[in-house]
């Protein structure tokens, strides 16, 4: 029976400390208590770790390699994110490693140990907060880049897009038609994305005079489709979603609701994918540029080999696209 090699996060069970602990200790740096790194260290052999042979024989050198590490491949946001990052990486002669996190912080931290073990040149990640720790030790020793999030009180850099012009203008454009009372579908607070737009969308609708009726969800279509059932129980006569996959579940809901969108509901979603455009009436759009954001987080990254320094964040602004679907009139 073959058994599977000791990785660090076996390591870090056994020690009852954290990965990059782990990963410091066995790098004997001093920053680690003697004590602890002695235990680690003893830990390792005992448990048989072996460090990756070719790993060890490439680190001083170039692998032509880039890990893109996206919360998931399901979601046509980050998919579209990691295949513009993937096209521009070709067009540059890198190799990119795709790898999905399930906005979870334990594969948050496999992902980017496997591509550590591959010794990628550099990381483009969307970040987790209960993986900060790690992340911020990845940064020392490889160029990482955030993409889409950035996590409060990191130096890490990060290429992310600003949601207030497009919300303010949604706002405004459904102000313009009459809309007063307005439900909003918000992403997790745990998440950049999720706290900055519903501060964006707090703050212009307070500004407007509108009624504010906030549904605290998550980045996934059963969130969109749930949440939007019960605001559509407090009678908003608009709805904004919080980014494309709850908007797919917005739309569901709007259906099964038998709800007349663009005739008896407005609907503003995010993100301006083709089936957006092919709805009975062609869905409103806050839309973020997806592609732009990749190519950007690649091209900044690459700068940074040759510029041996840490890769510049950016920030992409949004647009407002409106639609058929929002034509209805309270």
């Amino acid at each position: 029976m073959v058994t599977a090699p000791t990785t660090l996060r076996d390591i870090a069970r056994a020690c009852n400390v954290s990965v990059s602990t782990v990963s410091r200790a066995l790098a004997d740096n001093p920053a680690i208590a003697k004590k602890t790194r002695q235990l680690i260290q003893e830990t390792a052999k005992e448990l048989n770790y072996r460090p990756n042979a070719q790993a060890r024989a490439l680190k001083s050198s170039r692998t032509d390699a880039i890990g893109v590490v996206v919360p998931s491949l399901v979601n046509p946001f980050f998919a579209a994110m990691a295949a513009a990052i993937e096209d521009e990486a070709n067009q540059a002669g890198y190799a990119t490693i795709i790898t999905s996190s399930g906005e979870s912080s334990p594969k948050t931290t496999e992902a980017i140990e496997a591509l550590r073990a591959r010794q990628v040149d550099g990381i483009i990640a969307v970040p987790h907060i209960e993986a900060a720790e790690m992340l911020e030790d990845v940064a020392l020793s490889i160029p990482l880049l955030f993409i889409d999030r950035h996590l409060e009180g990191s130096n890490i850099p990060a290429v992310i897009s600003d949601a207030a012009p497009g919300i303010k203008a949604a706002l405004e454009a459904l102000n313009s038609r009459g809309h007063h009372k307005v439900g909003y579908l918000a992403g997790p607070q745990t998440t950049s994305t999720g706290r900055d737009r519903l501060q964006d969308f707090r703050r212009y609708a307070e500004e407007l005079g509108m009624d504010q009726i906030v549904h605290h969800g998550g980045y996934l279509h059963e969130e969109g489709f749930r949440g939007t059932q019960k605001l559509l129980e407090q009678q908003p006569t608009a709805i904004i979603a919080g980014d494309s996959m709850m908007t797919f579940g917005a739309l569901e809901a709007c259906y099964r609701e038998n709800v007349d969108i663009g005739k008896q509901l407005a609907l503003i979603g995010f993100d301006d994918f083709v089936f957006m455009r092919i709805q009975p009436a062609p869905v409103a759009i806050i839309d973020q540029s997806v592609e732009h954001m990749g190519r950007t987080a690649l091209r900044n990254l690459v700068q940074s080999f040759s510029a041996k320094s840490p890769p510049e964040g950016a920030v992409v602004q949004t647009r407002f696209i409106p639609r058929e679907s929002i034509e209805f009139t309270p």
